[in-house]
């Protein structure tokens, strides 16, 4: 019974092998997919900044900058503007007041809109913080991991490793846990595959939106610069 035990052993540790060579490619496999990932998405995520930078920083200033001149414009054709009678004052004065109203009502939309925006800044920073928090309780987790496996070794080359003691019963025991383990490892991975696989299309899918964004934020740019063009020449007109 014992031979019998053992030779069924060997054979199922020859299978195991098999299975954990298997094994460690689809792992380090699916490692290598995350770290690209990873690269893909801090990629990504420096390209959003950047146009964040690009849009809000640049363009949202020349725009304002624009919107500033263009009533220093209006402003001044209606200064200039001559008048005969009562009515004709009273309609100029009106419109004054109508481009300030125009421009206060305006920025209120505006300061609405970039209210709205901070409150959903706020909100992803909050989600930030909470994953870096899971960083670093997986750092904590890999720490506590290899202080275990130091544990394991040391107990090992102090004399735990007694290959004597050993019994076909227990072989049997550990090759059952191995191959129990290993079914739990061959499920993990792919999910992991499954997961990775898509995080990556999204991530491309991410990177194409970016690089559009960044093509439809240099193009309001020269168009706005136009705005200013246009603008300057309603400026020579107002004093020529």
């Amino acid at each position: 019974m014992s031979d019998i035990l053992i030779n069924k052993n060997k054979e199922a540790i020859r299978e195991n092998k098999k299975r954990i060579f298997a094994l460690d490619a689809a792992v380090m496999t699916n490692k290598t997919m995350i770290y690209a990932s990873r690269s893909m998405i801090e990629e990504n995520r420096l390209m959003i900044l950047s146009n964040y930078s690009a849009a809000f920083m640049g363009n949202r200033q020349i725009a304002n900058s624009n919107t500033d001149e263009i009533f220093k414009n209006r402003e001044a054709i209606l200064d200039n503007t001559d008048t005969k009678n009562d009515v004709e004052e009273n309609f100029v004065n009106s419109q004054k007041n109508k481009a300030s109203i125009d421009f206060l009502n305006h920025r209120s939309q505006l300061n609405s809109t970039v209210l709205a925006i901070s409150e959903d800044m706020a909100e992803i920073n909050s989600k930030l913080i909470d994953i870096n928090n899971r960083i670093m309780e997986s750092n904590r987790e890999i720490f506590e991991f290899n202080q275990e496996q130091i544990k394991t070794n040391s107990s090992l080359l102090d004399g735990d490793l007694q290959p004597s003691k050993a019994t076909p019963e227990l072989n049997a025991e550990t090759i059952d846990n191995n191959t129990r383990a290993m079914s739990e490892l061959e499920s993990r991975a792919t999910a992991n595959r499954s997961k990775m696989e898509s995080l990556v299309t999204q991530s491309e899918k991410n990177s194409s939106a970016l690089m559009e964004n960044k093509q439809a934020i240099n193009d309001r740019r020269k168009s706005m610069m136009t705005n200013r063009e246009n603008i300057l020449a309603n400026k020579t007109k107002i004093f020529s």
